[in-house]
C-alpha cells in the first residue's frame, strides 16, 4: 500500500504495552531492518475512519473483508470444538478421577481447553472489530455478536444426547452460526437412507 506522512491509524489498534514490554521487537523510532516475522501487516482496517477512501484502498479492503470473514467462520469453528471437548473432558476425566494425581490432570486439561476458547474468543473479537472498521457489508456484520463470557460454558446437553430436559435452544448464537444444513439436500438423504438400512 502507498501511505503518505497524513495516514491515520485507529489508536486501538496498536498495542503499544507488547512494544514496549517485549526485548525481540526493534524500537518503535528505529530505522532497523524490518523484520516480516516480527513486524505488524498494514491492513486496511487499521486505518481511521475516511482514509480507506482518501488512500483509494477499496479494493484491498474488500480483500481483507473477504479474509476476515473466513477467519470469523475458522475461529467459531474452532471455539465450538474446544468447547466441546471441554466439556468432554469434564465429564469423562473429571468425574472419572479416582485419584489426587488423576484429578489435577484432567483439571489441568480443564484449563488448557478452556484457555484455547478464550484464544478464539480473542481473535473472533479481532476480526469482528475489523469487519465493524471496513464497513463493507453491514448485513453480514449485523449477524456478528458479541461473545460473552457466559457463551464459554458448556452444557452437558452437547456430551449427553440423552440426558433428561435438554436445553439445546438455550446454546449461545455461534453454535448456530452458518448456513443451515438443507435436510432435502443428496448427502442427507444418504445419511438417512443408512440409517433405516442399519435398523432393519
Amino acid at each position: 500500500m502507498k501511505l503518505d506522512d497524513d495516514t491515520q491509524w485507529l489508536i486501538a489498534d496498536i498495542d503499544l504495552q507488547v512494544a514496549e514490554s517485549s526485548d525481540d521487537l526493534p524500537e518503535l523510532d528505529s530505522n532497523e531492518w524490518l523484520i516480516p516475522e516480527k513486524d505488524r501487516i498494514t491492513l486496511p482496517s487499521a486505518k481511521a475512519a475516511g482514509e480507506i477512501e482518501r488512500l483509494s484502498l477499496e479494493s484491498i479492503a474488500m480483500i481483507e473483508a473477504e479474509l476476515r470473514k473466513g477467519q470469523v467462520t475458522d475461529t467459531l469453528e474452532g471455539l465450538c470444538l474446544a468447547l466441546g471437548e471441554k466439556s468432554l473432558c469434564f465429564r469423562t476425566q473429571v468425574h472419572n478421577a479416582n485419584s489426587q494425581q488423576t484429578m489435577h490432570r484432567a483439571w489441568d486439561n480443564v484449563h488448557k481447553l478452556d484457555a484455547k476458547a478464550r484464544k478464539g474468543q480473542a481473535t473472533y473479537r479481532q476480526a469482528q472489530s475489523a469487519l465493524q472498521h471496513l464497513s463493507i457489508d453491514p448485513e453480514y456484520v449485523a449477524t456478528l455478536h458479541d461473545i460473552m463470557d457466559d457463551d464459554l460454558k458448556v452444557a452437558g446437553d452437547l456430551t449427553d444426547e440423552w440426558r433428561f430436559g435438554q436445553q439445546l435452544d438455550t446454546l449461545p448464537w455461534f453454535w448456530w452460526f452458518g448456513d443451515a444444513v438443507d435436510s432435502s439436500g443428496p448427502w442427507m438423504q444418504e445419511c438417512t437412507y443408512s440409517y433405516w438400512l442399519g435398523t432393519v
